[in-house]
């Protein structure tokens, strides 16, 4: 991950993670165990809510929500392959929203441009706090269970 923040100059953008350190390991795994069993909650409700949605976005919803539910285990347990779960989580809600509103989705035309949703962008604003605190990790600004600087994915 540092190699990418080197290569593409973001690393001397955020340089200020390096002047600035937590030590909190089990309120910031807390917090993204949270974020990201948000997330998930909110996608299980719209999966067993009776809204219509075609076949494939209830499949979407399932994966999502189980991810999620991996994710937070596997980071309550230590495990940095919860990490990375809970950022593809995060990702693929973004990306899906963004596609939801931008583009559209096949039998889904009247989502494009509802922004106004209030379920999605709760679900989109927990996503990216998710991945801001998995990128404080990441650059050793916060700590995460378990106690270790210098702890690279």
């Amino acid at each position: 991950m540092s190699a990418v923040l080197r290569w593409t100059g973001i690393g001397k953008l955020i340089s200020f993670y390096r002047h600035i350190q937590f030590s909190a390991p089990w309120t910031t795994t807390g917090s993204a165990s949270m974020l990201v069993c948000g997330i998930g909650a909110i996608h299980l409700y719209l999966l067993s809510g009776n809204f219509g949605f075609p076949t494939y976005l209830n499949a979407y919803f399932a994966l999502l929500s189980a991810a999620a539910l991996l994710s937070a285990v596997g980071m309550l347990l230590g495990r940095r392959p919860g990490w990375g779960l809970g950022s593809l989580v995060a990702l693929a809600a973004i990306a899906v929203y963004v596609a939801s509103r931008t583009l559209g989705l096949p039998g889904l035309p009247e989502l494009v441009s509802r922004w106004d949703d209030p379920l999605g962008t709760f679900s989109l604003a927990l996503a990216v706090l998710l991945l801001f605190v998995h990128v404080s990790v990441v650059t050793g600004m916060n700590v995460a269970v378990p106690r270790r600087r210098d702890w690279h994915d």
